[in-house]
């Protein structure tokens, strides 16, 4: 054979040779970056979520963080589902500190004083100098964790942020689970002027859930669940989260007092959230590594799944990156 005519046979050969792998490579685009999961219902899916997403170490102004890095990060890591909360806030002649809205500031210094205790909360008020704050200007909706003052984002550039996101990353799907202090007319108006309503997912009048791959055709890639309050009638989109998602207790003092005891939402809801951290908040990322990972981590959702029945839908926890996680997510998926 020539040498001309072996170098022009030569890409047929190793089309051939392609075609004969014992392990040929899935045809079709990726779903959540795996073509398996594109013809599963969005219900029959696991997902990594993050607790207080938008606490986070790498964000400026975030005391008690219980995340690495921002909200970006994670979704760029693989983080799907962003479990946050929503709270009123104002402007404060102090640079970089929001005060929390007045209308709610007991309510906030009260779950911030549950949560950290009274001395570490006040100290931090004080080394931030955020007692006796001047609050002016609109109340606004921002990402806070109980007090605004012990850490703040804007959920309005937050927003922009997911929906620039989106926009690069085609083939994804993203869930939001908002503990809302913010009302749900004032939660659409701020997805709406980031730009995200053209995503959000209308939930089905009979309740069922379409395929990823189906959710991604369609561009409705944003499913937007609210603890408190939903959207109605008039919102559809602000899907009433409780109505669809049961879970887990989440107060655990150590990976011994874990359970799959049922605690919110109905026990027929189709969406099953397993709350997986260690609510001890002085070793967070020493805690999210022992619970985080594989040998303890799944075992608990293997149990949860077979106590509860249903697949868990949303593993969240606290510093993600420490531990399995994301590892074990794609087993529960098959996928690993």
């Amino acid at each position: 054979m020539s040498r001309r005519l072996a170098v022009a046979l030569a890409p047929l050969v190793l089309l051939l040779l392609a075609g004969c792998s014992d392990d040929p490579e899935p045809q079709g685009a990726p779903c959540e970056g795996h073509v398996a999961l594109c013809d599963r219902p969005y219900d029959e899916v696991a997902f990594a979520a993050t607790h207080n997403s938008m606490s986070a170490a790498s964000e400026r102004g975030w005391f008690f963080a219980e995340q690495p890095d921002g909200i970006v990060a994670q979704l760029d890591h693989g983080i799907r589902v962003l479990l946050i909360d929503s709270w009123y806030g104002q402007d404060t002649d102090r640079r970089g500190i929001v005060a929390t809205a007045e209308k709610q500031r007991q309510q906030a210094f009260d779950q911030a004083k549950e949560e950290f205790g009274e001395r570490p909360v006040r100290a931090v008020l004080r080394a931030r100098g955020a007692l006796g704050l001047a609050p002016h200007g609109d109340a606004r909706p921002y990402l806070c964790h109980a007090m605004c003052e012990l850490g703040s984002t804007s959920w309005l550039q937050s927003l922009r942020d997911i929906r620039a996101w989106l926009e690069d990353h085609p083939r994804e799907v993203v869930t939001l689970f908002v503990q809302d202090e913010v009302t749900p007319a004032d939660t659409a108006r701020v997805i709406e002027d980031a730009g995200l309503d053209r995503y959000v997912y209308t939930p089905a009048a009979d309740g069922s859930w379409p395929t990823l791959g189906e959710m991604i055709d369609a561009g409705t890639r944003l499913v937007v669940l609210m603890e408190n309050h939903g959207g109605g009638d008039r919102l559809p989109w602000l899907i009433q989260g409780f109505d669809v998602v049961q879970d887990t207790p989440f107060l655990f003092a150590s990976p011994d007092d874990f359970t799959c005891e049922p605690n919110r939402g109905d026990p027929d809801a189709p969406l099953f959230l397993v709350n997986h951290w260690i609510d001890q908040k002085r070793n967070v990322p020493q805690n999210a590594a022992l619970v985080n990972a594989r040998d303890v981590l799944l075992p608990r959702l293997r149990e949860c799944e077979e106590e509860r029945g249903q697949l868990p839908s949303f593993v969240a926890v606290d510093y993600y990156d420490r531990g399995d996680l994301l590892d074990v997510v794609d087993e529960l998926n098959g996928v690993g």
